[in-house]
C-alpha cells in the first residue's frame, strides 16, 4: 500500500509539473500597456488615477480604475525586468491556482485523480492564462472554494467577529485587486441557499417544524463581510458603477470580444470545457437520479456557473474549478466494484494520457516562440518617427486602431494622446470603431464626427479595384488600398509606413515645409505594386522614386521590427533595372 502511494504521488506530481506548461505561454494581452500606463502614474503622483489622462476624447473624464494594484505591481516589474518577469510573476500566481486546487482535490483523499485531473484544469483555463489582472481572482476564487469546502467537510462554519474580520480584510485586498471578487462572493452566497435549504429539508418534507438556520446564518454574515468589503477601495461605491457600464454594453462586448461571447465548439482551446460541461453534470445527474445524492451547496454553485460560462467564455475558469472539485468530491467509493480488467483500467488511462499530450503538443507547446511577449498591436518605427516629430505632430487629433490605444499611451504619453483604448471607458466608441472597416462612407462618417487631423491605419483592410487609364493608352485594373479612398491625397499626406501600419496626416494641420520633407506621395504601403506599369509607360518619373525611396531608408532604417527597408531597397533596385530594359518609356 505505502508502495502504491508512492507511486500516485510521483504521478500526480509529475502531472503538475506537466500542467505547469500551460502557464509560461508569452504575454500577448494589448491591455498590458494601458496597465502600465495606470501604474507609472500611481507611482508618480501616490495614488491611483481619478481621471483619464491616456486618451484625448475622454480627458478629465472619471476613471474608477478599480485593477489599481495590480497595475502598480505590473509596473515596478516591468521596470526590474521587463517582460519577462512579468511572465513569471503571472505564471507564478497561476502555479499558486493550481497548487490550492490540488489541495482541494486532496479533501477527497483522491490522489489518484489528480494526474488526470491536473493537466485537465490547466488546459481548460489555458485562454485564461495571459497576464491580466484575473490571474488575482483565479488564485483568491480557489481559495474561497478550498476555505468552503474545508468547513463543509468538516462541518464547523466559524462564527464571532475574528471570521468575519478575516472575511473583510481578505476581500478589501481582492476589490483592489480584479473586480472578479464578485464570483467569490457569489460562491459563497451560494453555500449559503445551499445549507439553508438543507437545514430546511425536514420542514420542506413535513417531517419538522422550521428549523432555526445555523450554518447558513454564519455563512450569510460572511457574505456580508465580504460585501461590505467591496466598498473599501479609493473609489468607493463608484466600482459598481463600471459593472453596470459592462453589463449596459454586454451586447456590444459580445459581438466584439471574443472572452465575453459564448463558448465556441469550433474553438479548440474551449474543448476541455464543452469535455467538462458534458461529463460534470452528466456525472450529477446520474447520482442524483440513480443514488438519490446531492450537495445543494454544490448543485446551486454548478446552475450558477454553468450559465454563466456558458453565456460568457471569460467565464470558465469557474465552471471548471468547480465543476472538477465537486465531481470528485461525488460519492465514487459507494459504487458497486466495477468488473473490469486491469488492463481495461490501464487502456483507458492510457488513452486519456495520449489524448492530453495530443492537446497540449498541438495547441499549447507550439505557441511557444521564445520570447517574453508576442504583440501585433505595437511598431517600434512607428514610435520613433512620432517622438521625432512631436512637434509637429502631438497636439493633433490622433485616431488609433482599437487594439494599439494601449501600446501607443505608454510609448509615447504624455506628449500625445489616444483616440481609443481597450479600458472600459470606451465601451460606446467599439461599434462604430470597428464598423468604420466595413466602407469607405463609414470612415467618412467617423472622421467627421472626429475630427481626425492624424490616421494610423492598419494595413489589413480588403483592396479595392480601379480601372486607371495609362500615358500610352491601355486601361489597367489595379487593386489599390483602402485608405487611399477615405483619406485622398489632396487631404491627406503619408508620412511613415511599416509593414503593419501606415501614418496618415491632414495636410492643413502641419507647416507645408515640413510635411514637404517627409511625404510619400507614390511609395506608399500596399500599393507600391501598382507603381510598376505608371512608371514603365511614363506617367511617373523615376526620379520621384529615387528621392522618396531615399527618404523611406532615412526614415525607417533596417533593423527595426515591422521595417521592410530591405524589400524597400530591392524593388527600387528593380524598378532601376526595368527601366533600363530595352523598349521601356520611363522618365528620368
Amino acid at each position: 500500500m505505502l508502495e502504491q502511494d508512492r507511486v500516485l504521488n510521483i504521478l500526480g506530481w509529475g502531472a503538475f509539473a506537466f500542467s505547469v506548461s500551460v502557464f509560461f505561454l508569452p504575454v500577448i494581452n494589448p491591455d498590458v500597456f494601458w496597465h502600465l500606463s495606470a501604474g507609472r502614474y500611481a507611482l508618480a503622483h501616490l495614488r491611483p488615477p481619478a481621471t483619464d489622462f491616456l486618451s484625448w476624447p475622454l480627458a478629465g473624464a472619471e476613471w474608477i480604475d478599480f485593477e489599481w494594484l495590480p497595475q502598480v505591481a505590473y509596473y515596478l516589474l516591468h521596470q526590474a525586468g521587463g517582460f519577462w518577469a512579468l511572465l513569471l510573476f503571472k505564471a507564478a500566481l497561476l502555479i499558486a491556482t493550481l497548487l490550492v486546487f490540488r489541495r482541494t482535490a486532496l479533501l477527497y483523499a483522491s490522489p489518484a485523480a489528480l494526474p488526470l485531473a491536473l493537466p485537465f484544469f490547466a488546459a481548460a483555463i489555458v485562454t485564461n492564462s495571459d497576464l491580466r489582472p484575473e490571474n488575482f481572482t483565479l488564485l483568491f476564487f480557489a481559495v474561497t472554494l478550498y476555505q468552503l469546502e474545508e468547513r463543509r467537510l468538516s462541518g464547523d462554519v466559524p462564527r464571532g467577529w475574528r471570521p468575519a474580520a478575516a472575511v473583510f480584510l481578505f476581500f478589501a485586498l481582492w476589490a483592489n485587486l480584479h473586480a472578479g471578487y464578485l464570483y467569490g462572493l457569489a460562491l459563497i452566497g451560494l453555500y449559503s441557499a445551499g445549507e439553508f435549504f438543507e437545514e430546511q429539508l425536514p420542514f420542506i418534507y413535513g417531517r419538522a417544524p422550521f428549523a432555526h438556520p445555523v450554518k447558513s446564518v454564519r455563512l450569510f454574515v460572511l457574505f456580508c463581510s465580504g460585501l461590505a468589503a467591496s466598498l473599501a477601495t479609493p473609489y468607493g461605491w463608484k466600482v459598481y458603477s463600471v459593472i453596470a457600464n459592462h453589463q449596459k454594453y454586454i451586447a456590444t462586448l459580445q459581438e466584439y470580444i471574443q472572452e465575453w461571447n459564448t463558448f465556441d465548439l469550433t474553438n479548440a482551446y474551449q474543448w476541455p470545457y464543452v469535455l467538462a460541461l458534458a461529463g460534470v453534470f452528466g456525472a450529477f445527474a446520474w447520482f442524483l437520479l440513480r443514488r438519490r445524492h446531492v450537495v445543494y451547496a454544490h448543485f446551486a454553485a454548478l446552475l450558477f456557473f454553468g450559465w454563466a460560462s456558458a453565456n460568457h467564455a471569460r467565464h470558465i475558469p469557474f465552471f471548471i474549478m468547480t465543476g472538477l472539485v465537486f465531481t470528485l468530491a461525488l460519492p465514487w467509493g459507494e459504487l458497486p466494484a466495477a468488473k473490469l480488467r486491469r488492463s481495461a483500467v490501464l487502456a483507458a488511462a492510457a488513452l486519456w494520457a495520449a489524448a492530453t499530450f495530443w492537446f497540449y503538443s498541438g495547441f499549447i507547446w507550439t505557441q511557444y516562440t521564445g520570447k517574453p511577449a508576442l504583440f501585433k498591436w505595437g511598431s517600434p518605427g512607428l514610435a520613433s518617427f512620432l517622438k521625432a516629430n512631436k512637434k509637429e505632430l502631438a497636439g493633433l487629433r490622433l485616431y488609433n486602431p482599437w487594439g494599439w490605444g494601449g501600446w501607443l499611451g505608454w510609448e509615447l504619453g504624455p506628449d500625445y494622446k489616444v483616440f481609443i483604448d481597450g479600458r472600459y471607458l470606451f465601451h460606446d466608441k467599439i461599434s462604430e470603431v470597428v464598423e468604420a472597416r466595413n466602407g469607405s462612407k463609414n470612415w467618412d462618417g467617423l472622421i467627421n464626427k472626429y475630427g481626425f487631423d492624424l490616421m494610423l491605419i492598419t494595413l489589413d483592410e480588403p483592396k479595392v479595384p480601379v480601372r486607371q487609364r495609362l500615358a500610352d493608352g491601355r486601361n489597367d485594373i489595379f487593386w489599390r488600398p483602402a485608405y487611399l479612398f477615405y483619406l485622398p491625397r489632396r487631404d491627406w499626406a503619408v508620412i511613415y509606413w511599416d509593414y503593419s501600419i501606415v501614418a496618415v496626416v491632414r495636410r492643413k494641420a502641419v507647416p507645408a515645409g515640413w510635411l514637404a520633407a517627409r511625404e510619400f506621395r507614390w511609395l506608399r504601403p500596399a500599393d507600391t505594386l501598382n507603381l510598376v506599369a505608371p512608371l514603365l509607360s511614363g506617367d511617373i518619373p523615376l526620379s520621384e522614386i529615387r528621392r522618396e525611396t531615399a527618404l523611406y531608408l532615412r526614415a525607417v532604417p533596417a533593423g527595426i521590427d515591422n521595417s521592410p527597408a530591405a524589400d524597400v531597397a530591392n524593388f527600387a533596385a528593380g524598378l532601376e533595372k526595368l527601366c533600363g530594359a530595352k523598349g521601356a518609356k520611363c522618365r528620368r
